[in-house]
């Protein structure tokens, strides 16, 4: 949750990257070492438009290997797939017929397993199956993986780094990273290379309701980290309601309960985002039930003001869960209070 929050502020470019001016150096002899000075004689220096440039190949190559396969058809979506935590990219792209195969399989296997089971989960219509499927990345036959060995090699020191696991260091000369690169910035670089890959995306035979955008891997953000944020960073509000109806029916909903709320006296406002936040992915009025992450619940309550302090503060003094805490004081923080 209070990550939720961290990653969105990040994002959203509300807050810095951490670690700037700190450099990790990953040794031969398999180890991380945090230093201040830059000293290019101690390795080779990453810096962030390394990363960028690498990952930019990476994607510009994916798309050759799409059209050569003789996929390029009615293309509707293409997306980086991208693990801040385990430190890794993939390349995912989809056409309208690979996307109706899988959607007949789907259908169908989902019927069988009805008239087995009788389990209502299965007892989907082919429009609700289709929905299901449009943006489901691992549904899809064509996933890149074949990344260039430099970011490859750039990736797996990502990982040690971020795990924590200098053991498994493979690199065969010392390397230096800028340290802000361990503060989510995988995502910022793959947004960023989606700008840049505007023309090189005009090779596919792309459909009407065409978007490219980065998605979060499960662990760290999933589908609400990419719907909430991710995917509206990279393309035009218009553009992805026409990809994304749903979506659109999503923000319509979430606007009206913020509406409603609205209507409420400051400490009610302040006690819902506060229960929300409290109640997790289940809870009333869940940020999750609006595909969003709690990020949203801490704008509303930023968005309440210096007058609402006082309340917030009552319920720091209450007893509120360990990641509500942290929420509540990042947004006593952003407010001026500590």
């Amino acid at each position: 949750m209070s990550y939720d929050v961290q990653i969105g502020r990040l994002i959203s470019g509300t807050r810095e990257l951490e670690g700037k001016g700190t450099f990790l150096l990953c040794s031969t002899a398999q180890t991380i070492q945090e230093i201040t000075t830059f000293d290019e004689h101690k390795g080779i220096f990453v810096s962030r438009n390394d990363f960028e440039n690498a990952l930019y190949d990476f994607c510009t190559l994916a798309i050759s290997n799409y059209i050569e396969e003789g996929r390029n058809k009615d293309v509707y979506t293409f997306s980086i797939y991208t693990d801040s935590y385990n430190g890794s990219y993939i390349v995912y792209i989809n056409n309208r017929a690979s996307l109706e195969q899988t959607v007949a399989e789907c259908y169908e296997s989902y019927q069988e397993n009805y008239r087995r089971t009788g389990d209502e989960i299965y007892n989907q219509t082919k429009e609700q199956v289709y929905r299901s499927c449009k943006f489901s990345e691992g549904d899809y036959p064509f996933m890149f993986e074949d990344m260039p060995a430099c970011l490859e090699s750039y990736l797996e020191m990502y990982s040690c780094i971020s795990q924590e696991t200098p053991e498994y260091l493979s690199n065969k000369e010392n390397y230096l990273f800028e340290k802000t690169i361990i503060d989510s910035e995988l995502f910022l670089i793959a947004m960023d290379v989606i700008q840049r890959l505007r023309n090189d995306l005009k090779q596919l035979n792309q459909t009407e309701d065409f978007i490219a955008y980065v998605s979060a891997a499960d662990g760290v953000g999933g589908d609400y980290l990419t719907l909430s944020q991710l995917v509206r960073n990279c393309v035009p509000l218009d553009q992805l309601y026409k990809a994304m109806p749903d979506l659109k029916s999503k923000d319509q909903e979430f606007k009206s309960a913020v509406d409603a709320i609205h209507q409420l006296s400051l400490d009610q406002q302040v006690k819902h985002w506060v229960n929300v936040i409290e109640g997790g992915e289940f809870g009333e009025g869940s940020m999750k039930s609006f595909w969003r992450t709690d990020y949203e619940a801490y704008e509303q309550l930023v968005a309440l003001g210096a007058q609402a302090i006082p309340y917030m503060k009552e319920y720091l003094n209450g007893d509120l869960k360990n990641e509500g805490r942290n929420i509540l004081t990042l947004v006593l923080e952003t407010l001026g209070e500590q």
